[in-house]
């Protein structure tokens, strides 16, 4: 979900367009400076991404995908370029943090998000691997409804066969059962001011994510 630039090129957004802006979807979201266009962040920064620069893309993407509710796009595109920064099998906090965003796209019902997650968990560094946690993103990232709306992109075929041989039929079986316990569940950043547009049937289960030490989810939990 994007928002539409407004205003022209000189003059500016009014102040009720830069509050728009500053507070995203729902009135929730990152303070940003006033003017800012997010729209302009997003495609920017997947623009970068899709070439190659992940490095650039990064810096644009983590302001978007910060505002929280209705950016989990950006969430996707930014997890996936902090993964992509690692390298071996040691864990970097790159990747951590890659991880921390995928799943709160995941969470938030995200399909590429999800796809993402099981090949993370099935094929990643040693010190993720878990067929169970596979094997329960990939029975979601199936089922997902979200797979049908324009602009999925799905996970390749070689990536998908490769996450299937990797699970084995026990842990299947328990990702499939735990995946029908599925509660959408979205990230609210912790600075956001309260806002009924993001209670009921928005926000099913926890509210907020338990937070570690640092701030960030455990994206191993």
């Amino acid at each position: 979900m994007l928002l539409t630039a407004c205003g022209g090129d000189q003059e500016g957004p009014s102040p009720k367009q830069a509050q728009v802006y500053m507070n995203g979807l729902d009135g929730t979201g990152v303070v940003l400076r006033p003017g800012t266009d997010v729209n302009a962040l997003y495609v920017d920064g997947m623009a970068l991404k899709s070439k190659g620069d992940c490095a650039g893309a990064v810096r644009k993407l983590r302001q978007v995908a910060a505002i929280g509710p209705g950016y989990e796009n950006a969430q996707t595109g930014l997890g996936e370029c902090l993964l992509g920064t690692n390298k071996g099998s040691e864990l970097s906090a790159d990747y951590l943090e890659g991880l921390t965003w995928l799943r709160r796209a995941a969470d938030a019902g995200w399909a590429e998000a999800q796809g993402r997650l099981a090949y993370a968990h099935a094929l990643g560094p040693v010190a993720i691997r878990n067929a169970e946690e596979a094997a329960y993103w990939l029975a979601l990232y199936r089922t997902n409804s979200g797979r049908s709306r324009v602009g999925f992109v799905p996970l390749p075929d070689d990536q998908l066969a490769a996450v299937d041989a990797a699970i084995p039929a026990a842990a299947k079986a328990a990702g499939d059962k735990r995946a029908e316990t599925w509660v959408r569940k979205v990230w609210i950043p912790s600075n956001a001011p309260a806002s009924p547009g993001l209670t009921g049937e928005h926000v099913r289960g926890r509210e907020r994510e338990s937070l570690s030490q640092d701030g960030m989810p455990d994206p191993r939990e």
